[in-house]
């Protein structure tokens, strides 16, 4: 499906047109939206880049009491969308599409965290003190994006159904956005943008919240006890005394250090599940691992021969410490006791040791340096 070549001639001049122009009447940009409604059909993901377009008329009418011959000004955001029209218009032609899904994920989101399941697996996570506040509607939407990251994340070239029980969501999804909810649209906006990057379609159908159970209990899964966050204010004075890491060894997509991260379980934003999987040996990495791993993360890093920043308690007559000591590189940093030092990244919730816990910050490394033996008689008196 494509738009004959007059009707795109007569498009592009009219783009061009208003890209030349800092204002216009709002009648004759309503004419212009209009064209390019008209056009979405043979333009894919035309109708994305009119919703920018068809808010700034939604608005400009408001303001004006609803008067078309009044002027509006024509914002970077609107010549940033007519630019798209003006790329695509000349070659972009859309397909005729045949219900043929690659994969169904299925999705759900609850006040306290979001859930997807597709082909036998789940996925969740659990929302941020700020994200728990939204409205369901939007954590549903919400749900969707993490749900196509977590299994369409290295898809594309395909067509995606999105089963969803949230018609409000549904509609986004189907209608690429609207106009009254700014975060709504947002979303679906940034949704739709990671799709096109992937020339992926998908389409949302209803499925009844009692057929979604696998999605439904995978939103309503308790927080990991054994996940806690370090506060930030000490993570930066780890990083401009010990460096910059590139990646965070144990994270989520709602509780990371580092933009690169591994996770635990499958997650919409991270590189690799499991950290001990992969190797170490050319990641500049932050390791703050759970407790019970500390022994078996320190064993990686030798066997890896990798270099990076470790964080673990200050507990001297730990197993693992006097080789946490052999592998340090300069000297290490000590914080704590202090009440806010760890938290839950989902309640805030202190940690119950805060008021006990020192933590030690070093760089450490697994391969063999002759500075570090030297150092080693002033690291044994910590």
């Amino acid at each position: 499906m494509e738009l004959p070549q007059e009707k795109r001639k007569r498009l592009l001049k009219s783009i061009k047109s208003f890209l030349l122009r800092k204002s216009c009447k709002i009648i004759h940009f309503a004419q212009l939206l209009g064209l390019l409604n008209a056009a979405c059909p043979g333009i894919k993901y035309g109708r994305l880049y009119t919703k920018t377009l068809e808010r700034a008329k939604y608005l400009a009418l408001r303001a004006n009491y609803g008067n078309y011959k009044s002027k509006m000004k024509l914002s970077m955001e609107v010549k940033h969308d007519l630019r798209w029209w003006l790329e695509k218009l000349p070659r972009e032609m859309n397909v005729l599409r045949k219900e043929n899904f690659l994969i169904e994920i299925c999705t759900d989101a609850s006040l306290s965290g979001w859930g997807a399941y597709c082909q036998g697996k789940s996925a969740c996570g659990w929302w941020s003190l700020t994200e728990s506040e939204d409205h369901i509607n939007l954590l549903e939407l919400r749900a969707i994006f993490l749900g196509l990251k977590c299994f369409a994340g290295n898809l594309k070239d395909c067509n995606i159904l999105i089963r969803t029980d949230n018609t409000t969501a549904l509609s986004y999804v189907n209608k690429m956005g609207s106009v009254k909810f700014p975060k709504l649209n947002n979303l679906a906006r940034s949704l739709w943008k990671w799709c096109e990057n992937k020339n992926i379609w998908i389409f949302a159908s209803y499925i009844q919240s009692k057929e979604n159970w696998q999605a439904d209990q995978a939103s309503r899964t308790l927080p990991k006890e054994t996940e806690w966050s370090l506060n930030n204010n000490i993570f930066n004075d780890i990083t401009q005394q010990l460096g910059q890491p590139d990646i965070d060894l144990f994270a989520s997509v709602a509780n990371n250090k580092c933009k690169r991260y591994f996770s635990w379980y499958i997650d919409p934003e991270s590189e690799a599940i499991d950290a001990f999987t992969v190797s170490w040996s050319n990641l500049s990495f932050y390791a703050f691992p759970p407790f019970a791993l500390i022994l078996r993360t320190l064993q990686k890093i030798i066997n890896d021969k990798a270099t990076g920043i470790m964080v673990v308690p200050f507990w001297k007559t730990q197993p693992w410490y006097p080789l946490f000591v052999k592998l340090t590189v300069g000297h290490p940093l000590f914080f704590g006791p202090n009440n806010d030092i760890l938290f839950s990244p989902y309640s805030k919730v202190r940690h119950p040791m805060c008021k006990d816990l020192i933590l030690v910050a070093a760089k450490l490394s697994g391969k063999h340096s002759e500075e570090r033996e030297s150092q080693k008689a002033q690291l044994e008196q910590w």
